[in-house]
């Protein structure tokens, strides 16, 4: 019996392009793009940001080749047999996201420092393992706020692994509903609330916005611009009067872009924290 064949469809770019294709590949049909640039555990390639996008069909594969067109990076390549898919497991490492939370991966082990909060979970093939710096940036805010003591419930819109809602819960919120459009990462994001004891207090749900109806004074989307600019009604309307929301996932020059978009849903731009490329941004509902 033949080893299953996967195709992949490889893109480089640079940082300021890279947003826009990676919606590209996701709508041709990719289950899952991988970005990697000078921030990730596996770096980008000459141009800065490699794009990595895996398809069940090698069909679909060649028509999002092929859709991407002539002026762009990019070639079709195929990995055999299923091992590739868990082979980051053997490059992640305890990572400290916040000034307190360590996340270590659950086959490691790691000797906390004094005052470390352990997160001790696999995230699967799910997105947020820590390691990228929207993650991170995202992370310290969720850990801020929360420390602040003004919040009961954390609203994560496109979830991924969960670590979001993890950190916020990790320091004592009582209360996080998570989403994602995924379901492999809202399954992984259940396996490891399960293993953190944190199931009861996390209401995790497959699908966009709009299976997050409740409203909260904490509100955190981690997810490229080209899903925040358009879905910015749906996004503002979960912040409760009072709140804050947290955007990352979004490259600096795309910043005045964000501003303007949620400027105009009546709140207020906050904080704004960066890391190479990427910042996160905060805005305020008064």
């Amino acid at each position: 019996m033949s080893e299953p064949n996967f195709p992949l469809v490889i893109v480089e770019t640079d940082a300021a392009g890279a947003d826009a294709l990676l919606g590209r590949l996701s709508m041709a049909g990719a289950e899952c793009v991988e970005e990697r640039d000078a921030t990730t555990l596996y770096k980008g390639g000459a141009r800065g940001v490699t794009l990595v996008a895996s398809f069940s069909d090698e069909a679909v594969a060649r028509e999002a080749l092929a859709s991407l067109g002539d002026g762009v990076e990019a070639r079709i390549e195929f990995v055999v047999g299923d091992a590739w898919r868990d082979g980051w497991k053997e490059h992640w490492k305890p990572t400290r996201i916040t000034e307190r939370v360590v996340v270590v991966p659950s086959w490691t082990e790691y000797e906390p420092q004094p005052g470390d909060l352990l997160m001790r979970f696999d995230p699967g093939r799910a997105f947020g393992t820590g390691q990228h710096a929207s993650t991170t940036l995202a992370a310290q805010k969720v850990e801020r706020e929360t420390l602040s003591g003004r919040h009961t419930l954390l609203l994560d819109l496109g979830c991924g692994s969960g670590i979001l809602a993890f950190v916020a819960v990790l320091h004592g919120l009582p209360r996080a509903i998570a989403c994602d459009i995924d379901r492999e990462s809202v399954e992984s994001a259940a396996e490891n609330a399960a293993m953190l004891g944190f199931a009861e207090r996390i209401d995790l749900r497959v699908g966009g916005f709009e299976v997050v109806p409740e409203t909260s004074t904490l509100v955190v989307a981690n997810i490229e611009a080209v899903v925040l600019v358009p879905g910015a009604a749906e996004v503002a309307a979960r912040v409760a009067p009072g709140g804050v929301l947290i955007l990352s996932g979004i490259l600096a020059t795309q910043r005045a872009m964000l501003t303007d978009a949620y400027v105009a849903q009546g709140l207020t731009p906050g904080d704004v924290s960066g890391e190479g490329d990427w910042i996160s941004m905060e805005f305020h509902r008064p």
